[in-house]
């Protein structure tokens, strides 16, 4: 139900997408103390890290003491503000973290004026002007909203696996609105029951309260609701009702305190969703009910039949918003839909199909002013209210029907519960099409870091999308027309529809996806000098490189330090023991001069990429430069590159310190990009639990860049090597445990939490790209007579590409088509199926280890005999896996067989004859298979 923004700003302490670049640091810590003036302790503060350039924010809240903490921040600046009720916000914006060490900052906030929000409206239909959402939303305010009572005994509230038992008090209902019942506040005693349907599930809620299942007792309970919750507390034997109750006003206050909480510091509109069902009366409708617990007080319950965004497609969740038990507790389907078989993550839960988007837009600084023609059309019947997904900041002004018509919508204060959707004038039909066009305009979409560097925040919602969608929204054909001042360069997605033209000192840039429906839309912006390389070799494929012609205004601050230093001779002095003899390379730092090394890495992964998995049908890719340092992403078409990727080493070893300067990051970050064309964006994922597949098939990807461009097999395994320690070593940003041990990969940025840290880059992408490595080993044939062992390999992936061409995918899907593809050595259970597989290494987080002990003998006419024993360990009795044994003959590794283990135990290989003296002999070699530990004893 709440939005996925919403449900973020509620989880304390949780890394919310974290980037690549990150998963190689484990970070430095701010902590502090807030007070108010007079020097008492601000419970409750919403503590708020962030990057100034990515606009990456970490969160927190502060405990009983006034104290907070935000760990794995990545070296670096950052913007932190602490905001509290009844306080002014507080804003320092040079907050400096260091690797590994900790910050201290205390913060005394001070006593907050009166002052009034100011919204941007249209001249004609006014923002939140429709009168019963303004009755839904002033409702709690009034006097005597809550006189409807009853006192209860033992009253049951059964919501699927879920059973509220209400044992003794009263429960205060909120005064109807279109004759719709849509809020209770319970104060008594009662206790929340509830159970998850699956292991993993219970797996998860253990992880936070050392039980599978929960059983809290509670005092207060507020309930938001658009289903039949009176009606069957009416209908109850345990509920007596009455009039005029003793707590009514305590009621009222529990209920705007929720409403605080919601607006303030969730920043979600449940008054917006509550209208939507009674607009739609035909729906079931939604239950919402935060728990006042006794040992667990910020505990949150939903149920909702359209889906709960942050775990969409599924309609419940349990999560907390606490300090130190933060993080989505657990979530699932409805039991019906266990029963029925469609508890999975092909559900569709959007309310509408965009088509195609019209953009005319202007940039002017920082202010994006935009217009958005989308023609859609409806998917669920009797649909009135239609949300969107829309930066808050980006201030609609105008919503019109295809005939002119101005139409009401609803987007509260940016700093509020923004959420903006549209109400139609009466429902929707299937069958029909509809256009909209959205006027919108907004100054914090971008943020200019100076020379001629800007950077877009909002990856998917600088353009109205459409809301419970999949990966990044609605897949839909694009065609934008920006103006930009003359001088700056605006690069979109798709191609160029016509060549740029400018008009009285404006550019205008026009580009068009064709026919092709993206999954996203962005684009990049600045002042940039361009080189580009088509590729003759590839169908004539355009590689387009992007760099600013100076550098961010933090590095030409740093330059400006070191310069005037230079005049001073203690300071030159000690500037001169740090470069230990050499140029640091920041005085003349520039990015442009990696043009032909760019393009040549980004043509190689390109060809790479095409050959394992089939061609994409974009025809283009832009390798454009970003300010932020320690990250990449991608649209379609379109890559943004950290700006310190474009440097060489020695500088950015100056920059960030010689391991962060150094990493093999850097080497690797473009081609993990680029792989997101086809992982991400030609195959998108369903839900949050696919979502592996798209980071971790791209850094297989890359590997692969590794094995092929780079061709050095020892960079290659010690590519694998970095991934597997990665998920089988304690680290600092999960809090001492191994990633491995949290949870499986489907349970994907879930598995950042207050409980374990960050652990979700720790698994999602190495993991899942050891996953698919696995696959690859295992179909890898030496004996194919093309000459090619990964044929069987591209065959699948060219398929799975194929098959699912430009749609979301999920993990079944991708299962199917690897058992379509099976071999007889992978058919370990000999039924054609690959669940075994699955079970283990997607939906499960045991890792095995191995030992291989072995012999080498001479035998007659010069030739060697091998035997030995692989030993697995530290799994289940049932785990099974295909060791491969490979032999070194002094031209690399040639791979003998494999031996198949089942659980703890040994296998003893027979004496295997060998055509000469082998200079080495190991299991997995090429790091085959995911291990704790892999030894190799030749006895």
């Amino acid at each position: 139900m709440f939005s996925r923004k919403a449900i973020s700003l509620a989880l304390t302490l949780i890394i919310l997408a974290t980037p690549l670049a990150l998963a190689y640091a484990a970070g430095g810590t701010i902590s502090g103390t807030v007070t108010d003036p007079k020097g008492a302790v601000v419970v409750g503060a919403a503590i708020s890290v962030t990057d100034p350039v990515s606009a990456q924010t970490f969160t927190g809240t502060t405990d009983a003491q006034g104290r907070y903490t935000i760990e794995g921040l990545p070296a670096g600046t950052y913007v932190l503000t602490v905001s509290a009720k009844g306080f002014s916000d507080f804003r320092n914006e040079k907050v400096s973290v260091e690797e590994d060490k900790a910050a201290s900052l205390n913060v005394k906030l001070q006593v907050a004026s009166l002052s009034e929000a100011v919204t941007v409206t249209a001249s004609g239909t006014k923002a939140n002007s429709d009168s019963t959402y303004q009755a839904l939303r002033k409702k709690a305010a009034s006097p005597g909203v809550f006189t409807t009572y009853a006192t209860v005994n033992n009253l049951e509230l059964k919501r699927d696996a879920a059973t509220f038992i209400l044992r003794s008090g009263e429960i205060y209902f909120l005064s109807p609105v279109e004759g719709r019942n849509t809020g209770a506040v319970f104060i008594g005693e009662g206790v929340l029951n509830l159970t998850p349907p699956t292991q993993i599930e219970k797996d998860s809620l253990k992880m936070f309260t050392d039980k599978e299942t929960l059983s809290e007792e509670f005092t207060t309970l507020v309930i938001r609701f658009s289903d039949k919750t009176l009606d069957e507390v009416k209908a109850s034997s345990s509920a007596t009702f009455k009039t005029g109750g003793a707590q009514e006003s305590r009621a009222q206050d529990l209920f705007k305190e929720n409403q605080s909480l919601l607006r303030k510091q969730f920043r979600y509109n449940m008054d917006l969703r509550t209208l939507m069902d009674i607009y739609s009366p035909q729906r079931p409708g939604y239950f919402s009910a935060f728990i006042g617990g006794k040992k667990y007080n910020k505990l949150i319950f939903q149920l909702d039949p359209l889906g709960i965004p942050e775990v969409a497609p599924e309609k419940i969740i349990l999560y907390s918003y606490g300090v130190t038990d933060g993080g989505l507790w657990t979530a699932f389907y409805l039991d019906e839909e266990y029963k029925k078989g469609t508890a999975n993550s092909n559900q569709d839960n959007r309310l509408i199909d965009i088509k195609s988007h019209v953009i005319d837009g202007a940039i002017n600084g920082t202010q994006i002013t935009a217009t958005d023609t989308l023609t859609f059309s409806p998917l669920v019947p009797g649909t009135r209210v239609v949300p969107f997904d829309l930066f808050q900041s980006l201030r609609v002004s105008s919503v019109q029907d295809d005939k002119g018509n101005e139409l009401n919508f609803i987007q509260e204060a940016k700093d509020e519960d923004a959420d903006f959707a549209v109400i139609l004038p009466e429902a929707l039909d299937v069958n029909q099409t509809y256009k909209l066009t959205v006027q919108y305009q907004g100054g914090d979409a971008m943020r200019d870091t100076g020379g001629g560097n800007f950077i877009l925040l909002p990856r998917d919602t600088w353009y109205p999308n459409a809301a419970n969608s999949g990966a990044f929204g609605d897949r839909a054909v694009f065609d934008i027309t920006f103006r930009v001042p003359k001088g700056n360069n605006f690069i979109g997605v798709g191609k160029l529809a016509e060549p740029e033209r400018v008009e009285n000192n404006v550019t205008v840039s026009h580009w068009t996806s064709g026919n092709i429906e993206l999954a996203v839309a962005g684009f990049n912006y600045g002042k940039f000098k361009k080189k580009e390389a088509v590729d003759k070799e590839n169908g004539d494929f355009l590689v387009e490189f992007y760099a600013n012609r100076e550098v961010p205004g933090y590095i030409r601050t740093y330059q400006q330090i070191l310069s005037v230093n230079a005049s001073d001779p203690a300071s030159q002095a000690k500037e001169d023991t740090r470069r230990a003899g050499g140029t640091t390379g920041i005085e003349s730092m520039s990015t442009t001069g990696s043009a032909d090394a760019q393009l040549a890495d980004a043509q190689n992964s390109v060809r790479i990429y095409n050959n394992y998995f089939g061609v994409p049908p974009y025809g283009r890719i832009a390798m454009t430069q970003q300010p932020a340092g320690n990250f990449g992403q991608a649209w379609p078409t379109l890559v943004y590159m950290p700006f310190t990727a474009f440097i060489d080493q020695t500088t950015r070893a100056s920059l960030m310190g010689s391991q962060g300067g150094t990493s093999d990051f850097w080497q690797y970050v473009g081609p993990h990009e680029i792989a997101h064309q086809w992982w991400g964006h030609v195959l998108g994922w369903t839900s949050y639990h696919d979502q592996w597949m798209s980071e971790g098939f791209s850094e297989f990807s890359a590997s692969l860049y590794v094995q092929h461009a780079v061709k050095d097999f020892n960079k290659f395994t010690t590519f694998w090597e970095n991934q597997r320690k990665m998920i089988v070593d304690p680290q600092r940003a999960t809090k001492g445990r191994k990633p491995y041990t949290i949870g499986p990969v489907t349970q994907g940025y879930r598995l950042s939490n207050a409980k374990v840290g960050g652990a979700t880059r720790f698994l999602i992408y190495p993991k899942g790209g050891y996953i698919l490595h696995m696959l690859r080993m295992m179909m890898y044939d030496q004996r194919n007579k093309e000459g090619d062992p990964d044929a069987r390999f591209k065959v699948m992936m060219k398929d799975f590409v194929k098959t699912y061409f430009n749609k979301d995918v999920s993990t079944n899907d991708f299962k199917k088509i690897v058992e379509k593809h099976i071999t007889r050595d992978m058919d370990l259970l000999d039924n054609g199926k690959i669940d075994w597989f699955f079970d283990q290494w997607i939906y499960g987080t045991e890792v095995p280890a191995y030992k291989f002990e072995y012999q080498l003998a001479p035998s007659a006419g010069g030739k060697t005999v091998l035997s030995g024993r692989i030993t697995q360990s530290g799994v289940s009795d049932n785990f099974r896996m295909q060791v491969p044994v490979w032999a070194d003959f002094g031209k690399g590794w040639v791979r003998l067989g494999a031996a198949t283990i089942v659980g703890n135990t040994f296998t003893d290989l027979p004496n295997i004859p060998l055509p000469m003296p082998p200079k080495k002999v190991a299991i997995c070699a090429w790091n085959d298979v995911l291990a704790t530990s892999i030894e190799n004893i030749k006895r």
